[in-house]
């Protein structure tokens, strides 16, 4: 079945190619990518259910669906013994987050997913973060954590299956798709929905060996308001102009949700954060994973650094990251080339073996 799923909407452009400075209607969706979205392919004949509808709602309403979310992956997870490599589900609500209906009208994203046997699930995954890798290849490359076991499909047994198959109606049924599937980023970036999930899998014993402790939505909201207050003022007069570009940062990152603050706090304010710079930096490889993830859901734009690292211990955190970004982006482009190039010599013998046989 061709799934409905757009893997590219959430993104505006390339790292290596900053979006043009300009403010941002409020309320507005971000320019779709030119890159033309990948389709999963299964057997499964596609559900003749209604298109779906987001539905607008509170932040509030957001925060409880993000919560009920983690504690139903959580639950799904443990259920099904899915052990102790909680990268895994987290994995999967990750990728979920990253996608969205490709077109209104047509089939129900959610019930052609609930419809896939576990294979064309795992499947579906690998062209998700593929396709994400190939647009966005720094930050995906830091969520290496939680798609690196999709690697080796030969390695994924059937239990394993099973569990990515009872996670996935979970986090469905749950609404991750509600709190991340809309195309209009102020309503993707109403909460983090990863943060709830990290919170529920992960034991109090490893979250206080980590000192993790995620703050409240409501307290990063009203942080952000008070921090970018200064900016506002300052920006005000100049705003038509977007003489923007200040480095909004957090030390201490978690998954975002200060950035994710911060962000919708510019939006109201009527500026595009594609314009700022950001950076977070966390010692919890998954933590700075979700991080990574949530500068695509949240539309943060291409000047975005994720650093796994303590900031305590290496001041130079956040230019070592940048520093890989690079080098990253810079193997992205080899490989993009070099299929190219293949590409371009399989149609060239497909035209002179056609010219032969004629």
């Amino acid at each position: 079945m061709d799934l409905q799923l757009d893997l590219f909407a959430a993104l505006t452009s390339e790292p290596e190619e900053p979006a043009k400075p300009g403010p941002t209607p409020r309320r507005t969706a971000p320019p779709a990518a030119s890159t033309r979205p990948l389709a999963a392919t299964a057997s499964t004949p596609a559900p003749r259910a209604k298109p779906a509808v987001r539905q607008r709602v509170s932040d509030e309403q957001a925060h409880r669906t993000a919560a009920a979310l983690g504690e139903a992956v959580a639950d799904a997870w443990n259920r099904a013994h899915g052990g102790p490599d909680i990268a895994v589900p987290i994995g999967l609500v990750a990728a979920l987050s990253l996608i969205r209906q490709r077109d209104a009208h047509s089939p129900n994203l959610k019930a052609q997913i609930l419809a896939q046997t576990p294979r064309e699930l795992i499947e579906m995954y690998q062209q998700i973060w593929a396709g994400h890798w190939q647009a966005r290849p720094d930050l995906i490359d830091r969520a290496r954590i939680l798609h690196e076991w999709l690697n080796t499909p030969d390695a994924i047994d059937d239990h394993r299956a099973y569990c990515v198959k009872v996670v996935t109606e979970a986090a469905l049924k749950a609404g991750i798709l509600d709190l991340t599937g809309h195309c209009d980023p102020i309503e993707r970036s109403r909460t983090d929905a990863l943060s709830h999930v990290i919170m529920l899998l992960r034991s109090n014993g490893a979250r206080q060996g980590l000192g993790e402790f995620h703050t409240p939505p409501s307290v990063t909201d009203m942080i952000a308001e008070v921090a970018l207050a200064e900016i506002s003022a300052e920006t005000a007069v100049g705003a038509m102009r977007a003489e923007t570009g200040q480095h909004i940062h957090d030390p201490a990152g978690g998954s975002g949700g200060m950035l994710r603050a911060a962000a919708q706090s510019l939006r109201w304010r009527g500026f595009d954060p594609a314009d700022f710079i950001w950076s977070m930096v966390d010692v919890d490889a998954i933590a700075a994973a979700c991080g990574a993830v949530n500068a695509i859901v949240w539309g943060l734009g291409p000047n975005v650094v994720v650093a796994c690292d303590n900031s305590l211990a290496n001041a130079m955190a956040v230019e070592d990251a940048r520093a890989h970004a690079r080098r990253v982006i810079a193997h992205r482009d080899q490989v993009m080339g070099t299929a190219r190039m293949i590409a371009a010599v399989r149609q060239t013998q497909a035209l002179l073996e056609s010219a032969v046989a004629a």
